[in-house]
């Protein structure tokens, strides 16, 4: 199911010349129609300054090289899946809404981990209160967004019109940042011709210790185990039906620590001096992890799919 993901340019004409600078289409683009090409020859500096003029759009961009595509858009079941988690994160918070310990933010930008120069933004980044941890910097230790807010430790992706290709790769890329503890990967693939049965797959990347029982070591990320669940109503590539068909089943259970937030061992030397560091959680904090009931999600994409 992986492979690394490859853009596709859709182009019509060759001979088309697009401008230095990301332009948006007239009309939305047909989802099959994606990857969309808006821009090539771009530099970093103008992807960046586009991606601030360009936040409300609904769009998901991404930067290639100089070129510049539109890979995702806003959509009914993109949105409802990050409503849900939402609400999951915010549980450890014990109900405080105002100055919780427990920030969670959607498309927060940060300089993307495998080229700083280059913004991104993740659907939900977790991070910690800004008064919880030592002062972020750019580019740190510790660092922090691209407001000097602290970075985030738990990263959420979610691709309904991107492949899970390019999904896995924006994942792990996210963990060339030491700082990002745990990344959850969700995978919402087409409805099934004729039905509304759908395949949809989650992937957790975690530097917990020891790992997860499950767990399998990621063949190229050090220190990183991952878990993963087929949690549609039928199975990838097959017409059987999965074993996700209720709620509160523990294999169906996504379970991610709650001190991940607070990860912000002291630095030395200007480096982060991790032995025998472990994160402390504030005790106004009121859960040990957060729980992610993947029925829950499968259950509010088939109530917001047309």
């Amino acid at each position: 199911m992986g492979g690394r993901y490859e853009v596709v340019k859709k182009v019509l004409n060759k001979l088309y010349r697009y401008p230095n600078y990301p332009v948006l289409p007239e009309r939305t683009p047909e989802e099959n129609k994606l990857p969309f090409q808006i821009g090539s020859r771009v530099s970093v500096e103008a992807y960046n300054n586009f991606l601030e003029n360009n936040e409300s759009t609904g769009y998901k961009f991404h930067f290639d090289n100089g070129d510049v595509y539109i890979v995702g858009m806003a959509g009914p079941e993109h949105d409802a899946l990050v409503s849900r988690l939402f609400k999951y994160f915010h549980v450890p918070n014990g109900g405080v809404d105002d100055d919780s310990p427990i920030d969670i933010a959607l498309q927060s930008y940060h300089y993307d981990p495998t080229n700083v120069r280059v913004k991104t933004a993740a659907d939900i980044a977790i991070c910690p209160h800004i008064t919880l941890v030592q002062a972020p910097l750019n580019p740190g230790p510790p660092p922090g967004d691209i407001k000097q807010n602290p970075h985030a430790r738990i990263i959420v992706e979610i691709a309904v019109n991107e492949g899970l290709g390019f999904l896995n790769t924006k994942c792990e890329g996210w963990l060339q940042q030491q700082y990002v503890r745990s990344v959850l990967g969700i995978k919402i693939y087409e409805k099934r011709k004729g039905s509304n049965d759908r395949t949809m797959w989650a992937k957790l990347w975690t530097r917990q210790l020891p790992p997860p029982a499950g767990s399998t070591p990621s063949p190229t990320l050090a220190g990183v185990s991952i878990l993963q669940w087929d949690f549609g109503t039928l199975q990838f590539n097959s017409n059987q039906a999965t074993g996700c068909t209720g709620a509160g089943l523990p294999q169906y259970t996504v379970t991610i620590p709650v001190s991940d937030v607070f990860w912000d061992p002291p630095i030395v030397a200007g480096v982060p001096n991790v032995a025998g560091y472990n994160a402390t959680v504030p005790i106004t904090v009121v859960a040990q992890n957060f729980i992610i009931d993947l029925f829950r999600l499968q259950h509010v994409v088939l109530l917001k799919q047309n």
